[in-house]
């Protein structure tokens, strides 16, 4: 044996892997999956495969479990046309095609669980394939977890953006964009010299049309890990970096010029997500991508870390204190409020025509519900024809909506052409349509109310049209040949159930558009209580709840006279009839001693008026007395007339 064989062995002999060696024959410990024992060590080891099941496990739950109506609604509210028009949209922009398959993808929400479960998959890949990038270590590798957590968050943090977000296939294309950048920085981490800087210049110049500005982030962070394991000195170490930042700052200038639908200040950050209206800027929802970017940031220098945190019970902490800090942060940035999903639930049902579905929402919902919830609730009612009988059995106060930011969201945005269709005012329908989608893209949801609503009218070549771009989407085409059948043959479109009540509706209403300066309700509030129709029953009766409904008695005494005089000979729904008894007693301007009211409905405004005027003399204020009476009295018209004043349009 030479010399140098002899330091060697000496030398690892005396290292620890050898002074920490335990004897052979120690066979008593118990097996621990979570413990790595091989012949020279016994140490913790927290493998990698635990994380992603936790993580699956936790996202599942999250999206699937507390999400399905929200992303039901996405691909409701959003478009993919499998044809080449609306490829070279998405291709006018930088990051185009990464918009392009973010739309095809986001589709599959059309089924929540397969939607979700491709969204998963993709922030696994993500994951596992940052851990081979970045070199990490079973011991760090839970700082992988941050990115993918920032983009899980981003996904369900929205709110009442979704109905504003100008982003096409936001749902998906953040999270191909970052699999694909990590992706890049794998293969790029493999290439050194020469074939490094070849690397990073296609990289960032051929990646900018496809990526936008996540190319420019995956050569910083490229140049970063190059540094890093320089074996240079000096500047020369920094040499990557200049270079990087040199392409940073050409490469997106020389595209500007391929592109006509860019300024040029956003060239850098073409493809970073913005939410921007008028007036509202909401740095709340970019948060989550903030955090992906500074936790790429750090991967870099993890090698760093693992010299300066040696100790078991330091990495341990930290784990701990990332993997719960995950969990905790996508927790808080769920927007769970109940009236959120509650709407996006009744809005699906009225387009199914589930009416007794939305009557069902609306009895548990555990909220004041929204105006939006309310209308729903009532158009539920018209269908089955129980306004008159059931309309106050239910809460019909009204909240503004929950939002997190100053953003303005009206019904305008989230339900009005859906609201105006069921009212047989199709031209308002289809012109809120229309003007959203100009702003902010037009989605399936539009599609299939400008369908109808050209059926209905008699548009027959604008059907066509709206039927085959729906028959483009991947999981609407049923409906679109649903639809067709109508426009080969107009002659069901009188005959089907399930226009009957809109299509009454619209032979009555005005054909006119004016203004309805962007508040829907107080509009059909308006328009529908003065207006006048003394020949189809379900129009009348229309007009008549909406008379309640303004609580004006000089609308409300025509109305129910022409009510009685259609509906001769059949029972008075109580509402009306409590409506008639308030006002009569109110207002002495209508006798009516001789109207045959029910006794029942006599004696308990009797009991009402009591109980008002008790808790009156005992100095309570409205608000409280409101309280008081609402368990007994709450499903009344009395109740609504009186107590029901903080009711909070939008």
């Amino acid at each position: 044996m030479t010399q140098s064989s002899w330091y060697i062995h000496l030398n690892e002999e005396s290292s620890p892997k050898y002074s920490n060696r335990r004897p052979m024959n120690k066979r008593n410990q118990s097996i621990n999956p979570f413990v790595k024992e091989d012949a020279t060590t016994r140490t913790i080891s927290w493998k990698p495969w635990i994380e992603v099941v936790l993580f699956a496990l936790f996202a599942s739950w999250i999206l699937v479990g507390m999400n399905s109506d929200y992303f039901f609604t996405v691909q409701e509210r959003s478009l993919f046309l499998a044809n080449q028009i609306f490829f070279d949209e998405m291709m006018a922009t930088p990051g185009g095609l990464l918009h392009w398959a973010g739309s095809y993808l986001t589709q599959f929400f059309y089924y929540p669980t397969l939607g979700a479960s491709l969204l998963i998959l993709i922030w696994l890949a993500t994951y596992g394939v940052t851990i081979k990038a970045f070199r990490l270590n079973h011991t760090w590798s839970h700082l992988a977890l941050i990115p993918i957590t920032a983009l899980l968050c981003s996904t369900i943090d929205l709110g009442y953006w979704l109905y504003q977000i100008k982003i096409p296939g936001y749902w998906f294309s953040e999270s191909l964009a970052m699999l694909i950048v990590i992706s890049g920085i794998w293969l790029g981490r493999t290439l050194r010299g020469t074939w490094g800087y070849i690397w990073l210049g296609v990289w960032i110049a051929g990646g900018y049309p496809i990526l936008g500005w996540y190319a420019l982030l995956g050569g910083i962070l490229m140049a970063i890990i190059y540094i890093m394991e320089s074996e240079k000195s000096g500047s020369q170490r920094f040499i990557p970096l200049i270079y990087v930042v040199t392409l940073v700052g050409i490469v997106p200038l020389l595209w500007y010029y391929h592109y006509n639908q860019n300024r040029l200040e956003d060239a850098w950050i073409c493809g970073f997500p913005q939410f921007e209206v008028k007036d509202c800027t909401s740095w709340i929802t970019l948060a989550p991508f903030f955090v992906m970017v500074a936790g790429c940031l750090i991967l870099p220098f993890v090698l760093v870390l693992q010299n300066v945190i040696k100790g078991r019970m330091q990495t341990i902490i930290i784990r701990t204190i990332v993997i719960t800090g995950c969990a905790l942060v996508t927790w808080i940035a769920n927007f769970s409020d109940y009236n959120y999903h509650a709407e996006m639930r009744m809005y699906r049902y009225a387009e199914e025509g589930k009416w007794q579905k939305i009557l069902q929402e609306a009895r548990e919902c555990k909220d004041t519900p929204t105006r939006q919830m309310v209308i729903l609730k009532n158009i539920a009612l018209m269908n089955l024809g129980q306004m008159g009988n059931q309309m106050f059995q239910y809460d019909n106060g009204g909240k503004l909506l929950h939002t997190r930011d100053n953003l303005t969201t009206n019904l305008v945005h989230t339900a009005a052409p859906m609201l105006y269709y069921q009212h047989g005012m199709l031209n308002y329908c289809i012109r809120w349509c229309i003007e959203n989608g100009v702003e902010y893209g037009f989605t399936v949801n539009d599609l299939k109310l400008l369908a109808r609503c050209s059926l209905l009218g008699g548009e027959f070549n604008a059907a066509k049209k709206y039927i085959n771009l729906l028959k483009l989407t991947t999981f609407h085409r049923k409906e679109a040949e649903k639809l067709e059948e109508l426009y080969n043959r107009p002659e069901n479109i009188y005959q089907s159930e399930e226009f009957k009540v809109v299509r009454e509706l619209h032979r009555y209403v005005a054909e006119n558009l004016d203004s309805d300066n962007g508040l829907c309700e107080m509009y059909l509030i308006h328009y529908c209580s003065n207006m006048t129709n003394n020949v189809s029953p379900l129009v009348q009766e229309v007009t008549l709840n909406y008379a309640l409904i303004s609580r004006n008695i000089q609308l409300f005494w025509p109305k129910f006279f022409k009510y009685a005089e259609l509906h001769n000979g059949e029972e008075m729904p109580i509402h009306y009839q409590e409506a008639a008894y308030l006002y009569g007693n109110l207002e002495k301007s209508v006798n009516i001693s001789q109207m045959p009211f029910d006794h029942k409905i006599i004696e308990r405004y009797k009991k009402f008026n009591e109980m008002v005027q008790a808790y009156m003399r005992q100095g309570m204020t409205d608000k409280e007395v409101a309280e008081a009476v609402k368990p007994a009295f709450g499903n009344t018209f009395w109740w609504f007339y009186f107590f029901c004043n903080d009711v909070k349009t939008y």
